[in-house]
This record gives C-alpha cells, sequence and structure tokens, in this order.
C-alpha cells in the first residue's frame, strides 16, 4: 500500500518546482517591466524640466529688456530668439529647425504669442525618441513695466 502511494506521488515534486519557477519568472518579467517605465518617466521629466528652464529663462529676458507691447512682438513673438531656439533644439528631442516660416508640422518648434496686454504664452513641445506623442510644457506671464503699464 505504501509503495503504490509512493508511486502515485512521483513526479509531484518537479510539478511543484515547475510551477515555482513559473511564479518566480513572472516576478522578474514584472520587475523588468517596471524597471523600463521607470526610465521612461525619468527622462520624460528630464525633459519637462528642461522645457520649464528654458521658458523661465526666456520670461527673465523679457523683464530685463524693453517691455513695452511693440518690442516684446518684434523680439520674440514666432518662435523666439534664434540664440533661445537653438537652446531649445539642442536640450530637448524632436525639435527641428528646416527653416520653413510658419513652422511645418514634426518640427515641434517653440511658438511665443504676445497679447495686447503683455500677456506672454511660450508653448514648447518635444517629442521623445520612440515615442509615437508630442509633449508640450506652455508657460504663461504678464510682462509689464515698473510703472504698471
Amino acid at each position: 500500500m505504501k509503495n503504490k502511494k509512493l508511486h502515485l506521488q512521483q513526479g509531484s515534486i518537479m510539478l511543484e518546482s515547475l510551477i515555482a519557477i513559473l511564479i518566480f519568472s513572472f516576478g522578474i518579467l514584472a520587475l523588468v517591466a517596471l524597471l523600463g517605465a521607470s526610465v521612461k518617466n525619468s527622462s520624460s521629466a528630464v525633459y519637462r524640466t528642461q522645457a520649464s528652464l528654458l521658458a523661465s529663462q526666456l520670461v527673465g529676458e523679457m523683464w530685463t529688456g524693453d517691455k513695452s507691447n511693440a518690442a516684446l512682438i518684434s523680439n520674440y513673438q514666432g518662435s523666439g530668439p534664434e540664440a533661445w531656439r537653438e537652446k531649445v533644439m539642442q536640450a530637448l528631442p524632436g525639435v527641428v529647425n528646416a527653416g520653413t516660416n510658419p513652422p511645418s508640422a514634426g518640427q515641434n518648434l517653440p511658438v511665443i504669442t504676445v497679447a495686447a496686454d503683455n500677456t506672454v504664452t511660450i508653448t514648447i513641445s518635444w517629442q521623445a525618441p520612440g515615442d509615437a506623442d508630442v509633449h508640450k510644457y506652455v508657460a504663461v506671464s504678464r510682462i509689464t513695466s515698473s510703472d504698471g503699464s
């Protein structure tokens, strides 16, 4: 009787081992996927930080220069000053200056608009490598002179 029970249980250790290896493998795959998502989110945060820094830099430049509406429009409206636009192209992926005016789709050049009340809207776009989505950072600031105009 004892030998019959032993005979029926042969291979159960092998089956339990295979199931344990399968569960362990799923755990390892989940950790690898988590690591991949972490790297992607980290690089996305770097790009957002760069876009924020570039927009703040341009707003600071506006505050130190001529704050009249005509000067803001002539100096910044469109894609911004060429030197600043070059910094954007170097710092963020997927921003290309192909020399077309207005910019065509896929260039992701920054867009700066100046309203009549000196409200400046800076939109910086980028597209990470291998990412189908275009990401945007929008900064809005009102540039006023010291006399409130």
